[in-house]
């Protein structure tokens, strides 16, 4: 610690620097001043009006840097990670969290800079407690059935597939399994960006929400069915709340009626944007081009949710995002053969991910994307597979997706038969570079 005479003597250096008399003895002071403009109309603090001791302790805090060495800062690199299906199919009830803290470097549980997800394991019968200091939680029902309750949300029933999405939850959320099977959830939520700015919630951004699994499945089977789906990219919904819908956006989302609970039809409205069957292919009511929502069409204003299908014996071409990705793995065959591969490059056809990390699916289980990472999805075997990828929103209008070329966009001499060997997903740790500029992405780079 500095001694007290020096931070005296440094604070009085301060005082008398900031006087007119030495700023206009200063020649390299004087020139930063607006239009410079006489120093004598400069404004700025006398030594008398200032208190020393606060001065240096507020100066204290300030750094400097020099911009060319530190417009691009080094920071702690986001490892490639897999969670298997096994961490929550057996075992006391329990949250299961997928914490990176240390490798992030933040002092706060975190899974990327601005996310946290966890596994929530509820054996037949049991209750489980959570709580989080966030904008935004989501909760996927990977298997089971039950019912979650909160003193602010009512409770709200579930069965597997089904998606439920809570706004700030001040109190805790009672998850509670059916008596006759275990359950597991997939749980995200938005508390590391939370803790990251240093704030709490003060108001709900959207409403409680519910999309049904037979939901999701009938408008899946709708798109597949469209003419030219067999040239996109991806076979997937985005799914969105009432609060991030744009003016024209007419999402098909009727009401499954099945339970008699009031707070299963209050939160059942605000998933279908508050329509019955009776009134039109689930289509909200306002029409014309009144805006309803952020516009984002995104999960919440922070999350960003994706159920996509992989038809059997099929690819994806590579793509990648600007945010970590968090990949539940619904369903893959149990003979296996369905797996991703990422890596920070493309081959030289433009193609193909270069000397990729393999990542072979299990049903329930999760694994990890770094920032601005290439990586294509392939289903060798026989049967559909269903991944559901959770991550946070761009905040900026900014694109969140970047696909490689269409092979059929590219010259007959490029090859798309995969020679190379795919290293192993827990040895290697990613460049973490933007895939924009070439820059390390900081941690906060996901925020902005």
């Amino acid at each position: 610690m500095e001694p007290a005479h020096k931070k005296q003597k440094s604070s009085v250096a301060i005082s008398r620097l900031r006087s007119r008399s030495q700023l206009g003895e200063s020649k390299e002071i004087s020139k930063l001043r607006p239009g410079n403009m006489p120093i004598t109309e400069v404004p700025c603090q006398l030594a008398h009006e200032i208190n020393e001791d606060y001065e240096t302790a507020v100066v204290e805090e300030g750094r400097i840097y020099e911009y060319t060495s530190a417009a691009n800062p080094a920071m702690k690199e986001i490892p490639v990670m897999f969670h298997p299906a096994e961490q929550h199919r057996s075992g006391p009830t329990r949250v299961i969290p997928f914490d990176l803290s240390k490798n992030i470097g933040v002092p706060y549980p975190c899974s990327s800079p601005n996310l946290m997800a966890s596994f929530l394991r509820i054996c037949k019968g049991e209750q489980l407690s959570t709580s989080a200091r966030a904008t935004s939680q989501a909760f996927y029902v990977i298997t089971g059935k039950g019912s979650s309750h909160s003193d602010v949300h009512g409770e709200i029933p579930w069965a597997m597939g089904d998606m439920v999405v809570l706004p700030r939850c001040p109190s805790e959320v009672r998850h509670t399994s059916d008596a006759s099977v275990d359950s597991a959830i997939y749980w995200v939520t938005d508390e590391p960006l939370l803790r990251y700015l240093g704030v709490s919630p003060t108001e709900d951004i959207f409403k409680p929400t519910v999309i049904r699994r037979e939901q999701m499945l009938r408008e899946v089977e709708k798109i597949s069915h469209e003419e030219g789906s067999e040239h996109r990219n991806r076979m997937g919904i985005l799914l969105g709340t009432k609060a991030t819908e744009g003016p024209s956006c007419e999402p098909y989302f009727p009401i499954r009626k099945h339970h008699s609970t009031k707070s299963e039809t209050t939160v059942g409205a605000a998933a279908a944007g508050e329509v019955s069957e009776s009134e039109g292919e689930g289509k909200p009511k306002s029409g014309g081009d009144e805006q309803q929502g952020s516009g984002t069409l995104t999960l919440t204003p922070t999350l960003w949710s994706l159920l996509n299908v992989l038809p059997a014996h099929d690819h994806q071409q590579p793509h990648r995002h600007n945010s970590v990705a968090l990949d539940l793995a619904v369903y893959a065959s149990p003979k296996g053969g369905v797996y991703t591969l990422m890596g920070p490059d493309l081959d030289e056809t433009g193609t193909r991910v270069k000397n990729p990390i393999r990542c072979d699916w299990s049903t329930g289980s999760v694994f990890l994307t770094p920032p601005g990472w290439w990586h294509s999805h392939h289903n060798e075997s026989d049967e559909k597979a269903w991944v559901s990828a959770a991550t946070n929103c761009c905040l900026s209008r900014d694109g969140l997706l970047e696909m490689a070329p269409l092979p059929s966009l590219l010259p007959p001499t490029h090859s798309h038969t995969h020679t190379h060997t795919p290293r192993s997903i827990t040895s290697y740790l990613p460049s973490d570079r933007c895939f924009r500029c070439k820059m390390r992405v900081s941690t906060h780079i996901n925020a902005l």
